[in-house]
């Protein structure tokens, strides 16, 4: 991904964190996908995959690239996001 296609999405501000994290929770729950085994599949304590699933906290940028490469539903949901932003 270009600097130029990051810029772009990064200051465009659509969505912030918070809405981002809830709209990729809302995601996890339609596939059944608990905080256990959320944290479990991307090793990440419990804890923290509870903040961002109940508590509304957003989740970091290291936890939505583990749940891209873990996840297919939502490296789906990304892509094609973006490619939708690139055209």
């Amino acid at each position: 991904m270009s600097r130029k296609i990051l810029w772009q999405i990064c200051h465009k501000n659509e969505l912030n964190n918070g809405e981002l994290t809830r709209y990729i929770v809302k995601m996890l729950r339609e596939q059944g996908i608990t905080t256990k085994q959320a944290a479990r599949d991307l090793n990440i304590p419990v804890e923290r995959a509870r903040n961002w699933y109940y508590r509304d906290t957003g989740m970091t940028a290291l936890d939505l690239l583990r749940m891209m490469q873990t996840y297919e539903c939502l490296r789906q949901a990304v892509e094609s996001s973006l490619s939708l932003e690139s055209s």
